[in-house]
């Protein structure tokens, strides 16, 4: 990986990146470990891509990593992930006294995505899509913002959304019990900016709404299919300067980087999608 350290901004700070082994999750763990976070990457069935992660993180950045396994459509799965990993990086002072767990980011990555057609959903189906991608982050903010309400330095929520369900998104057919989960977001994202902050004006709720990207160069992540690479770089109104020209998932670890360091912004969801939505 040619990524180098940055300045430790965000040094001595714990970030839980739900889904973090794989994809978008990845590229935001790294990137926030790349500031200095003390990274916490959950992962259900990735556990593996999850513990060579972590030490990926320690060996590139020297970054402190570890990896927690929790399945998030269980009801009482947030609760006891944001417990375990304020838990794990407790510290002691120099008195030798343990620290108070603590958390100062998180990002809600982890989504299921099932495709199928309309005529097959089912009430099942959309229900799983619901808890995971809706409900899961809704309670993971719960826990984790009103500990960081406790804090004297706050912290920060990212919430991943998905821009074809923005106002002037379009949801591509196949996945209305995925994007009917995601729409719900940068409500979530705004309900929760007002309910935290009046407990501690230091607590920041923002979301991410992503378009089309390509992992391919991630570390480990396999090779993007030629029909994807097109498909990302045709959806966009513009192009960058990167090889192959398309999105990639760092520039969505970037946006979410700058939204955690940003102290002034707060309640809002932004598209990063090179132009997508407006597109027609």
């Amino acid at each position: 990986m040619d990524k180098q350290p940055l300045p430790p901004t965000l040094r001595t700070r714990v970030a839980l990146v739900t889904g973090g082994a794989r994809r978008v999750g990845k590229a935001i763990a790294i990137e926030l470990a790349r500031r200095g976070a003390r990274v916490a990457v959950h992962a259900n069935s990735s556990l593996d891509e999850a513990y060579a992660l972590c030490e990926l993180l320690e060996e590139e950045f020297g970054a402190d990593a570890a990896a927690f396994e929790a399945d998030l459509a269980e009801d009482g799965a947030p609760a006891d992930l944001v417990e375990r990993v304020t838990r794990h990086f407790a510290r002691f002072g120099e008195a030798g006294d343990a620290e108070v767990g603590r958390i100062d980011i998180l990002v809600n990555s982890a989504a299921v995505w099932p495709k199928q057609p309309l005529e097959e959903l089912t009430g099942e189906d959309a229900r799983r899509c619901l808890q995971v991608n809706t409900v899961a982050p809704l309670l993971l903010a719960k826990e984790a913002g009103l500990r960081m309400a406790e804090q004297a330095t706050g912290g920060v929520i990212l919430n991943l959304g998905d821009v074809a369900t923005a106002p002037d998104g379009v949801p591509p057919t196949g996945y209305a019990g995925y994007h009917a989960s995601k729409a719900a977001i940068p409500g979530i994202t705004r309900a929760l900016a007002i309910e935290l902050a009046e407990r501690n004006p230091r607590v920041r709720v923002n979301a991410v709404l992503p378009g089309p990207v390509i992992c391919e160069h991630l570390p480990d992540e396999p090779e993007d299919p030629p029909a994807r690479k097109e498909f990302v770089r045709k959806a966009a109104l513009i192009t960058t300067p990167n090889e192959g020209a398309y999105g990639r998932a760092e520039h969505v670890a970037h946006a979410v980087a700058m939204l955690v360091e940003n102290p002034f912004i707060t309640g809002v969801a932004l598209p990063v999608d090179g132009g997508t939505r407006l597109k027609r």
